[in-house]
């Protein structure tokens, strides 16, 4: 039973939380006492992953007895900390061990109709922490305040402008990960030396070498900063509008897809390039809209289906299958076709509501996007090295595009890759 109690104290089963609360969970904290400080507790291997299907790759005992002091540990006995974390993470953990023990829990949900026994339920992350901070009914209750994920959790803590600490475990190993830690910037997070919040030097265990690292916000800095490669380069014009972007990754011999799943391995920064930009938006009140058909919808993960900031139109001719999209909480359109879906997007009506229009796949339907005369610009990952393909990317007309940006090579966990935008010139 301490075994047990010490692995759902990590709860980090939990990694599959989607970057699908990423934008419901941007922080407008200025309306809230900035004295409030995030603590987020985290574990990473070499190359920031923290998890593999919904599951820890590692089991680390002293990190888990770690996480459960940091988190459960208060200087006043009359009061208890506070986790936070997403819907996903809440239900990981095993029905009879929920909610964590001596901690106030509080879930991040737009779907759940109530919150469970011994839980609260936020909407938001800012909703979550204006309950326990100034007049909120937890306020006299709560010591500190911990981030305990998914990802997109993390990112949005760390782009809050909360006073942020970032208490991390870096397994100091490789591991197959499909979610990752944000990038730590060293211009906004400033690495704690000697901090005695947390054991000194290197631990082994089980044959597994980690260390315990301590990150502070610097003040005056509310954001993460883009990997050096896309730096300059993902800014939408202003006047871009209207027009419609491509958004794609392709291997040698153009493939993009086999067997509805992407060919290559996860790579961890072009997922977070991609995410970013098809959801970047500069007002709560607009959104991006993605449009995808249905095949690439249905090999969509939630992360991606359920950004806040995103309007998901899904294109399919068969009748039957629209009315089960239909009933899809994440598909907010159903269209017959990319010319409708693109009108209706770029339609005057709807500029005030939407800022950006994305097409993502499939195949057909980058055909149809590079041969429209409002398709503006083509953002494209290409992945330097051959893999089994059914499906592919079109061949880019030099004539109708021009390549304006290339970066250098990239490498991630042996795979190059280079990211390059296209313009229309005609």
């Amino acid at each position: 039973m301490k075994c047990s109690a010490i692995f759902l104290g990590k709860s980090q089963c939990h990694w599959y939380l989607g970057l699908s609360l990423f934008r419901c969970l941007q922080i407008s904290a200025k309306n809230l006492k900035m004295t409030t400080k995030l603590n987020l507790v985290v574990a990473a291997c070499n190359d920031l992953g923290i998890g593999k299907d919904g599951q820890l790759p590692w089991r680390l005992k002293k990190d888990m007895e770690f996480f459960k002091k940091m988190t459960t540990q208060t200087d006043n006995p009359d009061k208890k900390n506070v986790v936070i974390m997403g819907r996903k993470t809440w239900n990981s953990i095993p029905e009879k061990f929920r909610p964590l023990p001596k901690r106030i829990n509080i879930i991040l949900s737009k779907t759940m109709s109530h919150a469970p026994t011994g839980a609260y339920l936020a909407g938001s992350l800012e909703e979550a922490i204006s309950m326990v901070t100034d007049k909120g009914d937890l306020a006299d209750k709560v010591e500190g305040v911990h981030i305990i994920g998914g990802s997109s959790v993390y990112k949005a803590a760390m782009e809050s402008d909360f006073p942020c600490r970032i208490y991390l475990t870096r397994v100091l190993a490789d591991f197959d990960c499909d979610t990752f830690l944000p990038q730590i910037d060293s211009n906004v997070f400033k690495k704690i030396d000697n901090c005695k919040e947390v054991p000194e030097g290197t631990v082994t265990e089980n044959d597994i070498d980690f260390v315990f690292e301590v990150y502070d916000k610097i003040p005056g800095h509310n954001t993460i900063a883009e990997p050096n490669a896309l730096r300059n380069q993902t800014r939408m014009d202003k006047g871009d509008y209207p027009g419609f972007y491509v958004m794609a990754a392709m291997c040698q011999g153009r493939g993009i897809g086999y067997k509805s799943h992407i060919p290559w391995p996860p790579i961890k920064e072009d997922y977070y390039y991609y995410m970013e930009l098809t959801s970047r938006v500069t007002s709560p009140d607009k959104k991006c809209v993605n449009i995808q058909g249905r095949k690439t919808w249905e090999g969509t993960g939630s992360q991606q289906k359920q950004r806040q900031s995103v309007y998901n139109i899904v294109i399919t001719r068969d009748e039957g299958r629209r009315e089960e999209l239909l009933k899809d909480p994440d598909v907010h359109n159903v269209m017959t076709s990319l010319d409708n879906a693109i009108e209706f997007s770029l339609a005057l009506e709807n500029r005030d509501q939407f800022e950006s229009v994305w097409v993502m796949g499939g195949q057909v339907f980058f055909e149809e996007s590079l041969r429209h005369p409002l398709c503006k610009r083509i953002y494209l990952t290409e992945i330097l090295q051959h893999f089994p393909a059914d499906t592919f990317f079109p061949p880019i007309d030099e004539e109708t595009y021009k390549e304006v940006s290339r970066s250098a090579v990239q490498e991630s966990k042996g795979l190059q890759f280079i990211y390059k935008i296209y313009e229309r010139m005609k």
